[in-house]
């Protein structure tokens, strides 16, 4: 079902949510399609390994950006994924990435699920089965953690006097079939299957996971290339911090602001705003006439002698000038109606053009406006004033 027929039934699609956790609720994840999931470790311990390497080493040479992972990692990757296709021969894992504190899965689901079930349940399986081989492979002593927190108690643990503890067949949480060579674990009732959550036994993943339905081939073409470019990103912001700055709290003037970038550009002494209508007073999309192209010549030349550029790339005309300005790497601040939260990140144009130092990202935090239209409208107002004021404040000093 699409989104208009979800709508027609009578349906209220879920409002979009800043925090990772997106879902489709007028698509149905019990039949065929092609997924990449995202899963993410609670409090985004590095349970998976670390990056090493350097961006400045060849593509497939020992010394390129790669995981190297912990045991754990091999555990899953080994044992754990596999068993998505075991219990359900109808899913099939094309591709799985670790990276320090989270994976992404690349799943198609060939035929339609059984009844009652569905993607979520895989991956709410796959997930317990992952926390159970994490458990199994904790020290007896208690002597290993989770990343940086408190060790873990061992399975054999007792629970709270309250709490009767809960049997559960390692591997098969969630509709998983239990493995014949894989014995019942018997955890206290505050573990993660349990009924209640307990600090003693934390949560391994986050909750819920965010996935992307992928329609096309050429939208798989770029999932398989995100995915793959994955540790040379993570490398890539850990070797140049300073152009690949995350603020949640950024004021300029007197309105606030998240940013993604290069928050030098802000202090460039000459800004330029890029606004086009899209169409001309004799109703002639603005991007097809001669004027245009005069001008959009004139900002990119203006912008070559060392100007920023500032807009929302709304119109035809406006994105002409974002993508001509991309390509050339210069200097550019894009406002956009999404918001910037603490894991969110650009498309992968933009954010190697954050790299070069070249691209600046803000979403505000507060955009008025009832319609689409009108919010435009505002952001344009907004880039106007970015381009007017060297007043700009820096609230929130964290960084990716």
């Amino acid at each position: 079902m699409t989104r208009e027929e979800y709508i027609a039934t009578g349906g209220t699609p879920a409002p979009t949510k800043p925090n990772g956790q997106r879902r489709a609720p007028w698509h149905d994840y019990s039949q065929p399609g092609i997924y990449m999931l995202t899963l993410s470790i609670e409090d985004r311990q590095c349970v998976f390994g670390s990056i090493v390497g350097t961006t400045r080493a060849q593509k497939g040479t020992p010394d390129y950006p790669h995981l190297q992972p912990t045991p754990f990692a091999q555990e899953v990757l080994e044992n754990e994924i596999p068993k998505i296709t075991k219990y359900y021969p109808n899913v099939e894992v094309w591709k799985t990435v670790l990276m320090p504190d989270h994976l992404h899965i690349l799943v198609c689901v060939r035929e339609p699920m059984p009844e009652g079930k569905h993607l979520g349940l895989v991956i709410s399986g796959f997930k317990a089965g992952c926390t159970q081989a994490w458990w199994r492979l904790q020290d007896p002593s208690l002597g290993r953690t989770l990343g940086n927190r408190n060790p873990l108690p061992s399975p054999s643990s007792p629970s709270s006097p309250s709490s009767p503890p809960v049997t559960v067949p390692s591997g098969s949480p969630e509709g998983l079939s239990p493995s014949p060579s894989s014995p019942p674990v018997t955890v206290p009732s505050g573990s993660p299957e349990g009924p209640s959550p307990s600090p003693l036994r934390p949560l391994l993943f986050h909750k819920g996971y965010h996935d992307r339905i992928v329609r096309t081939p050429e939208t798989l073409a770029n999932v398989r290339r995100y995915m793959d470019d994955n540790p040379f990103r993570a490398k890539l912001r850990q070797e140049i911090p300073h152009l690949m700055q995350r603020r949640l709290h950024l004021w300029i003037h007197d309105r606030e602001y998240a940013a993604f970038g290069n928050l030098f550009l802000l202090k460039n002494p000459e800004k330029i705003q890029v606004f086009f209508h899209r169409k001309n007073a004799q109703g002639i999309p603005t991007h097809l006439t001669p004027e245009y192209a005069k001008e959009r010549d004139r900002l990119l030349r203006f912008a070559d002698e060392g100007a920023a550029l500032v807009t929302p790339g709304i119109s035809k005309g406006e994105q002409g000038v974002v993508t001509e300005a991309l390509t050339r790497h210069l200097p550019l601040i894009i406002l956009q109606k999404e918001p910037i939260s603490e894991y969110w990140k650009p498309s992968q144009s933009r954010f190697y053009a954050c790299a070069s130092g070249h691209l600046l990202i803000l979403a505000p935090w507060s955009l008025d406006g009832t319609s689409d239209y009108e919010r435009f409208h505002t952001l344009n107002d907004f880039a106007h004033d970015i381009c007017l004021t060297t007043d700009t404040r820096i609230m929130d000093l964290g960084k990716l």
